[in-house]
């Protein structure tokens, strides 16, 4: 069944592509890969999407390269997270496209304060920020799908059949996801519902699929030895035995706390493009988890 599925989605996107030769699609801007990934998985054929973070680039000291400004330059539509991760960068873009419709698509999605403990000199705390990384959890993914497609009908109006349907294929896909996630947590022990990850990139998945996230991060920067040894200790009473480590950090410290905890390190980048994939990823990880 899941096989015919596909191939009558994939019979749809290729009809679909063929009606939509030769005719004008909507240019849309998204800041991180995901986002592209959520776009062209609800708009299809009908959006070209302009990516404005490239694959693994860290967005907290990112510097737009020309050739992504002039892409943005002609985008209809900017969908932003509302989540403040672009907020450095993208009066950049905006001046180079004034015309551009910027629209929030955070809609309905409840923030969480950010795990950071960054401090300034003297002790003070920084402004408060939020957690950014809304789209790890696939409960959160919905409402991002159904807020672009929201948009999307508005802005394209001929082909909101086309979108209809598109949206209806997608939810099914996150809710199968979701589906699994969740059994995946209830096979786990209930003392051992815990995880270390290197950034704390999954503190919405950990809330809304009752998980804890313990970051190896301190303060932005890689930990030193007490700090290790403390997070040891918690992940030795909390039962964990996954640390997941992200491409764009060394994996020294997460192969030291795993060793300690007879643990595995597993690689997951939650800034790729592969937005379900990489939630295939973890929730296998936890699967492995719970048969140790």
């Amino acid at each position: 069944m899941r096989r015919i599925a596909r191939l009558l989605f994939l019979v749809v996107t290729i009809s679909a592509a063929i009606a939509f030769a030769g005719e004008e699609r909507i240019t849309v801007a998204v800041s991180l890969q995901p986002y592209a990934t959520l776009v062209k998985m609800m708009g299809g054929d009908r959006v070209n999407v302009v990516t404005l973070l490239p694959p693994g680039a860290d967005p907290h000291n990112f510097e737009p390269k020309p050739a992504v400004i002039k892409a943005f330059s002609v985008a209809q539509i900017y969908f932003t997270d509302g989540s403040g991760l672009d907020k450095i960068w993208m009066p950049r873009f905006l001046s180079a496209n004034k015309k551009v419709e910027v629209i929030d698509i955070s809609k309905d999605i409840e923030w969480m304060k950010s795990e950071h403990d960054d401090h300034k000199k003297g002790g003070n705390h920084h402004e408060e920020e939020i957690d950014p990384h809304i789209w790890t959890s696939p409960t959160r993914v919905k409402l991002l799908a159904h807020n672009i497609y929201n948009a999307l009908m508005a802005l394209d109006t001929g082909y909101v059949r086309y979108y209809a349907n598109r949206h209806n294929e997608v939810m099914n896909m996150l809710i199968k996801i979701e589906r699994e996630l969740n059994l995946a947590v209830i096979n786990m022990p209930r003392d051992s519902r815990s995880f270390i990850v290197f950034h704390p990139s999954y503190g919405y998945l950990a809330k809304d699929f009752k998980l804890k996230q313990y970051a190896i991060e301190v303060n932005g920067k890689e930990p030193k030895p007490r700090d290790l040894a403390k997070l040891i200790e918690v992940g030795r009473k909390n039962g964990v035995k996954t640390v997941f480590v992200q491409p764009q950090f060394s994996k020294r410290a997460a192969e030291t706390i795993a060793k300690e905890l007879n643990a595995v390190v597993v690689e997951t980048d939650p800034l790729s493009a592969d937005l379900l994939g990489n939630t295939q990823k973890f929730i296998n990880a936890l699967k492995e988890a719970s048969k140790k």
